[in-house]
This record gives structure tokens, C-alpha cells and sequence, in this order.
């Protein structure tokens, strides 16, 4: 097994991002978030069109690790740990095409917020999701700051007050995972899923990802405004190369 704390591999258009420490359930330390961040950084730098995130060993992620310290932490310390947990996450909310998380076993609390941040969640029927912090005395403010606007108010302090694991089939009606499928064709699924969302015109993603974070800000009826206003601005750029063939100004 590789020392390597992220394992990177590249077919074609879709980029592997593989938490190596299974030892540790992945957990998310100071190693790993660098290591991630890179990675996620060249894909987007070599054009990558999909990336995936997986995690190796017998979990997706079991949330973050600690940092050894040799007194009470420090805000400066702790400002600085967090840091690194969200540039992780910008980047890959960010990345210019598409992303994917792959959960198998368990994905708990940073690891469950960091598979949140990818466009689609693909889980395995046996993976389970939780955010334990609360009942261990931590109000996991970070975690909620953004499934907020992701989930219900009441199914979200369901999920943070019990700390309760929810399978897989659970987690996709909450709207936490984008497909479940069973354990023995997960690999298989998410390649073709891949395979699929690279062939995409890397211009119309761009184009939706973006809008579907503006409208997300704006009331139902200035959304579908903007909408419409896009979708004409759209059609008149597909238009453009047809008319100037026909010689038409």
C-alpha cells in the first residue's frame, strides 16, 4: 500500500482522488487535506473534465483527525486547522468540471460534509452517513453552515441533534447522496457514470453549474427570469456559426 496520503489516477478525462489512510479511516488531517488539495488543483489545471473521490480501505472517510498538541489549542492554531479543511472543500466546490464522491462504509462529519461538496454523491446500498458532533459535546457549526442550504431545517437538526447513522436509501431521499446503488456494481457504475459526464460539452457544465449557484440566491420568479435570459443567450450563440455559413451577417 502506497505511503501516499491522496493515490492520483488519470484515464482520459476523469481524475481519481483516493484518501489513502485506511488505517485511520481517512481521516482528514494536515497530510491528507494538502495532498487532496494539490491534487484537485492539477486536475483543474490539466483540464480534467470529471473528478472523482474515493476513499480506500473499508470506509469513505470517518471525519476529521485531531492535531497532536502539547498544550490547549490555540485560536490561531485551530483558525489555521479549519482553514485547511475549507480550502479543501472550495477547491473541489470550485473545480471547473465535473465532481464526484463515491461512498462506501461510513462517511461521518467532515468526511460526510467533504462528499457534500462534489456536484453528484454516488453510495453504495450498505454505505451509512452521520454527523456525530453534537452528542459528543461539539456543535459542528462548520458542517451545518452548508448543508443549511442543502438540506430542511428540520431533517438537518434531526441528522446533528441524534448524531444517528442513515443508510444509504436514507440519505438519497434527504437529498445527501445523487444515486445508490448496490455494492457489487459500484465500481462498475461510477466508471460509466464518469465515462458519461466526460463526454459532456465542457462549456454547457460550466454554464449550468454556475447558474444553478446564482438562481439558488434569488427568489423562484427572478430565477427563472435569469433562466430564460441564459437560455436565449445560449441559442443565439449555437445560432451564430450556422448563420455566418450561410453568409448571413
Amino acid at each position: 500500500m502506497s505511503a501516499e496520503p491522496v493515490r492520483t489516477l488519470r484515464a482520459g478525462g476523469v481524475v481519481t482522488c483516493m484518501l489513502n489512510r485506511p488505517q485511520a479511516g481517512n481521516k482528514l488531517d494536515a497530510g491528507l487535506l494538502d495532498a487532496l488539495a494539490e491534487s484537485v488543483s492539477d486536475a483543474a489545471r490539466a483540464g480534467a473534465r470529471v473528478l472523482v473521490i474515493r476513499g480506500s480501505g473499508d470506509d469513505f472517510c470517518l471525519g476529521r483527525q485531531a492535531p497532536t498538541l502539547s498544550g490547549p489549542p490555540s485560536p490561531a492554531i485551530l483558525n489555521a486547522e479549519f482553514a485547511r479543511v475549507q480550502a479543501a472543500n472550495e477547491l473541489i466546490e470550485d473545480f471547473p468540471g465535473l465532481t464526484v464522491s463515491v461512498l462506501h462504509g461510513r462517511a461521518l462529519g467532515a468526511g460526510a460534509s467533504l462528499a457534500g461538496r462534489c456536484d453528484l454523491v454516488v453510495a453504495a446500498s450498505s454505505a451509512r452517513l452521520a454527523f456525530p458532533e453534537v452528542p459528543q459535546g461539539i456543535a459542528p457549526t462548520v458542517v451545518a453552515s452548508y448543508f443549511v442550504h442543502r438540506l430542511g431545517r428540520t431533517a438537518l437538526l434531526d441528522l446533528l441533534l441524534t448524531g444517528r447513522e442513515v443508510g444509504a436509501d436514507e440519505a438519497q431521499r434527504l437529498g445527501l447522496v445523487s444515486r445508490v446503488v448496490d455494492d457489487d456494481v459500484l465500481d462498475v457504475s461510477v466508471a460509466t457514470l464518469a465515462d458519461d459526464l466526460a463526454r459532456l460539452d465542457p462549456g454547457v457544465v460550466r454554464t449550468i453549474k454556475s447558474f444553478i449557484g446564482v438562481a439558488a440566491t434569488q427568489t423562484p420568479r427572478t430565477a427563472v427570469r435569469l433562466g430564460i435570459a441564459e437560455l436565449v443567450n445560449q441559442m443565439v450563440d449555437q445560432a451564430m456559426p450556422e448563420q455566418r455559413y450561410g453568409g448571413q451577417p
